[in-house]
């Protein structure tokens, strides 16, 4: 059922062959992922050895930050109410999923045999984080080509992608096969965290703590040089708990602005031992003459 205005859906699937799973211990029917709101809602059925069913309610967005949906929820089986008014939340910090228990007696009670029908009709009460889908109507209209991460659809325009990433430049020159497919299949990358690189390339995600070492990581990948300056500038700004790491991030990824404030502000308190990597071959001659010369000075 389409979404309305006061942000209200169905979620409907008949969950088949009921009878021929769950006696191996516990075993699991899926649902369709459906997306309404600019996330991803699905049910999942669990059956035990003693044919009690627990019914999983699941939200899963790709939004980065302190997000969260609150719900009222009205439940039917096969047509019948089960459970209505339920209030259901979603979040970062909350569980990902609300469950409800279908025992012995309710199976015959609602007719649970072979098949299930499991409804459950939506009202979304309050939701706070961005919601920026890059699979809604306006991303489609607004692109002229499909990044596929995963089960995730990611519709983007090539030019703006290319003015900020060498990497997909070059993906739709002319040179490469993909360059002609209106379809192209990204491997090994994690769609939320792709979600996150994106969002801060077209400028409604920050960087955040929680983000920022995913972001360099695929700022370097795609060769992205406005979201590496981001991360840079976001590490020069905040004044995390691991001071080493910071350092060896600033060194990794070759941010040398970070690399120098690091440096100046190393005094005798800090902790050269930390600095130092598990191999000592992945910091330079000269990094180590920069540390030896910083240690010295701070014994004076």
């Amino acid at each position: 059922m389409s979404d309305d205005k006061e942000k209200k859906f169905v979620y409907k699937h008949v969950f088949e062959n009921m009878r021929n799973y769950g006696y191996d211990g516990y075993d699991i029917l899926q649902g369709p992922k459906e997306k309404h709101f600019g996330v991803s809602w699905q049910v999942n059925l669990y059956k035990d050895i003693y044919d009690s069913i627990t019914a999983y309610f699941n939200c899963e967005s790709l939004q980065t930050g302190n997000w969260s949906i609150n719900t009222t929820c009205d439940i039917f089986v096969n047509g019948k109410p089960f459970s209505t008014g339920e209030n259901f939340g979603f979040g970062q910090l909350r569980s990902p999923y609300n469950r409800w228990d279908l025992f012995k007696n309710d199976i015959q009670k609602y007719g649970i045999d072979d098949s299930a029908t499991i409804e459950v009709r939506v009202k979304i009460n309050e939701m706070t984080g961005l919601f920026r889908d890059f699979d809604d109507y306006f991303a489609k209209e607004s692109s002229d080509v499909v990044l596929t991460v995963g089960d995730h659809k990611f519709h983007v325009y090539k030019n703006y992608l290319s003015l900020h990433s060498t990497y997909f430049k070059t993906l739709f020159s002319g040179n490469y096969a993909e360059s002609e497919k209106s379809i192209i299949e990204l491997m090994d990358i994690d769609p939320k965290e792709f979600h996150t690189f994106l969002g801060i390339i077209y400028g409604f995600l920050v960087v955040e703590e929680s983000n920022v070492k995913h972001l360099l990581k695929l700022a370097d990948f795609f060769d992205a040089k406005i979201v590496t300056e981001r991360c840079e500038q976001f590490l020069m700004k905040i004044s995390i708990n691991d001071f080493p790491d910071k350092f060896q991030l600033s060194l990794k990824y070759k941010l040398d602005n970070l690399k120098k404030k690091c440096l100046s502000e190393m005094n005798k308190y800090t902790d050269f031992a930390r600095l130092a990597p598990w191999n000592c071959n992945e910091y330079s001659a000269e990094i180590w003459k920069e540390l030896y010369l910083k240690a010295v000075s701070s014994l004076k």
